[in-house]
């Protein structure tokens, strides 16, 4: 098989285009019942195994899972027959990096004044940041240990630790989650501010004024953010 991206950033969630090899389409063509395809990454902590959509003849679609390291891991594709026999076919490696949004995360998640660290003047820089540094600070608060979750597209993704250690985060402080929050409403980031108001205290958090004594509803509303300040209010 062969992996389309190869590679993708540690909080996972792009998608992923599996291009099967002819000897798996053969061998699946020659099942009398359905089978499924899974994608298994092993790392050297942690293994995936992720469900996958069949597009076409020869290909499948994935969405990537999280992952706790940087690292090549080795994915190897696996199908399901309706009896429950399993069988292991083709491998691929692939990376998972570090990038720009992840740097973002942690820099911001250890600034005193998260409002003040980040300087973007570009609406649609903006834009393209704010799904991406959403994932990533959800993924540096992520407990691991063993779970399920569905990714985009109804995608499963099931996550076991080789090592089980609890390196969580602390719930953050809450001026320190009315500053993120404040970040979000200057520069317009939704999906960050709808992720940050999950947090707990995030309602006490939001009636935190700034240094100018503005809470972020009313930095929202004097950026034009309409969306952010009905979020924020609603």
């Amino acid at each position: 098989m062969k992996l389309n991206p190869q590679q993708a950033p540690l909080y996972g969630e792009c998608v992923l285009t599996v291009q099967l090899e002819e000897d798996d389409v053969c061998r699946a063509e020659d099942e009398e019942e359905k089978v499924e395809f899974y994608l298994l990454f092993s790392g050297s902590t942690q293994r995936h195994l992720t469900s996958t959509l069949r597009v076409s003849h020869v290909t499948l679609q994935a969405v990537c899972p999280a992952h706790n390291v940087c690292e090549q891991v080795l994915v190897t594709l696996c199908w399901v027959q309706p009896d429950g026999a399993v069988d292991s076919r083709s491998q691929e490696t692939f990376c998972f990096v570090q990038d720009l949004a992840l740097d973002m995360a942690h820099f911001l998640l250890d600034s005193i004044a998260p409002q003040e660290a980040l300087l973007l003047d570009d609406e649609q820089e903006c834009e393209r940041l704010d799904k991406s540094l959403a994932l990533a600070l959800r993924h540096l608060r992520t407990r691991p240990g063993i779970h399920t979750h569905s990714g985009r597209d109804g995608h499963a993704t099931d996550t076991h630790d080789e090592a089980s250690t609890d390196v969580s985060s602390a719930e953050p402080p809450r001026q320190q989650l009315s500053g993120l929050l404040h970040l979000a409403a200057s520069h317009g980031l939704r999906t960050v501010a709808a992720f940050l108001l999950q947090q707990p205290g995030a309602r006490r958090a939001l009636r935190t004024p700034n240094a100018r004594g503005l809470t972020a509803a009313c930095v929202a509303q004097s950026r034009g953010h309409e969306q952010l300040l009905e979020l924020f209010t609603q």
